[in-house]
């Protein structure tokens, strides 16, 4: 979803795509954490900026 964004998704379409919550929460923190995903304000979650 990230990838074919054109734009900083928001969680609750990431909600709504992968149901498994807890995974989810582990899978976007291990993105975050290296470097893979940027976290933004309001709860938007974008591709880093190149």
């Amino acid at each position: 979803m990230l990838r074919e964004a054109h734009g900083p998704v928001p969680q609750s379409a990431l909600d709504r795509v992968w149901h498994e919550p807890v995974q989810r929460a582990r899978a976007l923190d291990g993105l975050v954490a290296d470097g893979l995903v940027e976290p933004l304000a309001g709860g938007l979650y974008r591709l880093p900026l190149t």
